[in-house]
């Protein structure tokens, strides 16, 4: 992937989906984010995050209760993430296997037996928005043939994300002769200051759900 077209991509999620500032709404003004750094979530933090997600998918069907105690459970492992960026993570195959437990914890959040598999990657980007990537049933069908448990995120989705990632740095670093971190700096500042992770998902949602041509 070339960085312009994280660039185009961003330009074009922002102008052609309805729902790309609710995201900014929820992340920026509406989350309490000291309040998720206690494994203890108070329930009106989980509801603020439910209705962002619900703005997206409207079947959802997450239980605050449910969530609560995973939340608890999963902390751990998000504070040792807490720091890591996928474009720099090293996927070995310990942290892929945490990654799929937690993934498949947090996608068995309802009290329906209902597995939000695209929920559950919404959820875990804004717990930590520099290092899962969000994806959809059409980026699903695209880039992992469909399939959408955890091991398929862990495994196949979030590396196959960073390789992609990794080709648009080098294409900064090379065309406008920068180191890597200038070159991230770049790509950030050209995209409102997202996340290479947020621009990956709008890569992808430009690309595969929406079908923007020149992508």
């Amino acid at each position: 992937m070339h960085y312009k077209k994280l660039i185009e991509a961003h330009k074009a999620f922002y102008k052609g989906e309805h729902r790309a500032k609710n995201y900014d709404r929820y992340m920026l003004e509406q989350k309490n984010w000291k309040k998720w750094e206690n494994p203890i979530l108070p329930v009106d933090e989980i509801e603020k995050l439910f209705r962002f997600i619900r703005s997206w998918d409207r079947f959802f069907r997450g239980d605050s209760e449910v969530f609560k105690e995973i939340y608890e459970e999963i902390n751990p492992i998000i504070k040792e993430l807490k720091h890591e960026r996928i474009e720099d993570v090293d996927f070995n195959e310990k942290l892929k296997a945490t990654i799929r437990d937690v993934f498949d914890k947090v996608g068995d959040c309802t009290l329906i037996g209902r597995y939000e598999s695209t929920d559950a990657s919404k959820i875990l980007h804004t717990i930590l928005p520099k290092f899962f990537v969000m994806w959809d049933d059409n980026i699903k069908n695209w880039m992992v043939q469909g399939r959408n448990d955890g091991a398929t995120y862990a495994f196949d989705f979030l590396p196959k994300v960073q390789g992609e990632l990794a080709e648009a740095i080098e294409t900064c670093m090379s065309e406008r002769q920068l180191n890597r971190e200038e070159a991230i700096k770049y790509i950030r500042q050209k995209t409102g200051w997202q996340t290479l992770a947020k621009l990956a998902d709008e890569y992808n949602y430009t690309k595969y759900t929406i079908g923007y041509p020149s992508l």
